[in-house]
């Protein structure tokens, strides 16, 4: 038998939670101590993952985004966040999230799109500000951004993709990495790197790449992060041969293009 506790306890060795930032809530946000038999994967909590959890009948969420950042001051039935709680703890489902610590270990999403695209050597991008190590820059072989571009829409989930300074045939040979929100890091991307990957970037940021030189992709917030469960996956495999552990399918990210501006002059 296996408890939720245990799952937590072999998590916090292989990914501290002493490692995430100040702001941040990585750890448990719903514990009970109990017997786990099926977990399931989840970027983030909403509708659609609790509804699969009573479809899949699952034991435990792991997921990456911790279900509040801020402090819980009341909890409502009709308000969200806070009405997670409420259902997940009816429910008596335990809850543990690995947000900022994960983003900088080597099981996390960056690390993990790093491996994809075959960086080599790479090495952390620290923020002027001292902020933690959120990016890798490494050397790739030689490819052009167009063929680049397509092996990141194959192995990245789909979202709203942007690039920004886009030369097809140019060819690329230094890459800078940062799932989720890297806009911060463009500065820095751009004195390392010729083509950055990242989420969220905001016009502003845009228009301090293409006066940078910095070849940006922007694969949305949950097309760099979906992937954040693939290397935990693996090593609680190895550890907890016993569980069944399912990844969410109910998920996917809140940004489309509708068919109306689809070819519009």
């Amino acid at each position: 038998m296996v408890t939720f506790r245990e799952i937590v306890n072999f998590l916090r060795i292989i990914v501290p939670e002493c490692m995430q930032d100040s702001w941040d809530n990585s750890g448990v946000q719903i514990g009970f101590e109990k017997k786990v038999e099926r977990v399931l994967f989840a970027l983030s909590i909403n509708e659609a993952v609790i509804e699969e959890v009573r479809e899949k009948d699952i034991d435990m969420i792991i997921t990456h985004h911790p279900i509040t950042i801020s402090s819980i001051k009341y909890i409502d039935e009709r308000s969200v966040p806070e009405s997670f709680y409420l259902r997940l703890i009816r429910e008596n489902i335990p809850v543990y999230s690995m947000h900022t610590n994960l983003d900088i270990s080597p099981f996390g999403p960056t690390a993990i799109i790093a491996e994809k695209i075959g960086l080599k050597d790479a090495e952390p991008i620290i923020n002027q500000k001292g902020m933690l190590p959120y990016g890798l820059v490494g050397e790739i072989e030689p490819i052009s951004q167009k063929l680049l571009v397509e092996k990141l829409c194959r192995v990245l989930a789909d979202d709203l993709y942007r690039i920004v300074n886009y030369f097809p045939e140019k060819i690329v040979r230094r890459v800078s990495v940062c799932s989720g929100s890297g806009a911060s890091l463009i500065r820095e991307a751009a004195s390392v790197s010729e083509f950055f990957i990242t989420g969220d970037v905001k016009y502003h940021d845009a228009e301090l790449a293409v006066m940078l030189g910095l070849t940006v992709f922007d694969a949305g917030h949950f097309g760099t992060e979906k992937l954040f469960y693939e290397k935990l996956l693996k090593a609680l495999k190895e550890r907890f041969s016993e569980i069944t552990f399912l990844v969410a399918e109910s998920e996917k990210s809140p940004f489309e293009v509708p068919d109306e501006c689809n070819g519009a002059s």
